[in-house]
């Protein structure tokens, strides 16, 4: 699968002069959402945060899952 996600975010920082962190949070949950589904059962939607410490950026990804979904299991 190619979720284009690292191109997508390349072009989001390449052309976002002013960064938004909220907007890159915003962009990270929509992209990261359908590859998180593929392999957990999610109770809620996922939570994206940011945070600058020193000169690092740092990104939390929360969520809470019900389960983990098996892997190589084709449903009837």
């Amino acid at each position: 699968m190619d979720y284009k996600i690292s191109s997508r975010m390349t072009s989001v920082l390449e052309g976002d002069k002013m960064f938004d962190p909220q907007r890159i949070c915003q962009i990270l949950e929509k992209e990261l959402l359908p590859i998180i589904e593929n392999f957990l059962a999610l109770e809620e939607g996922i939570k994206v945060r940011y945070r600058k410490q020193n000169f690092k950026n740092i990104f939390f990804i929360e969520f809470s899952a019900e389960r983990i979904k098996p892997i190589g299991y084709i449903p009837y």
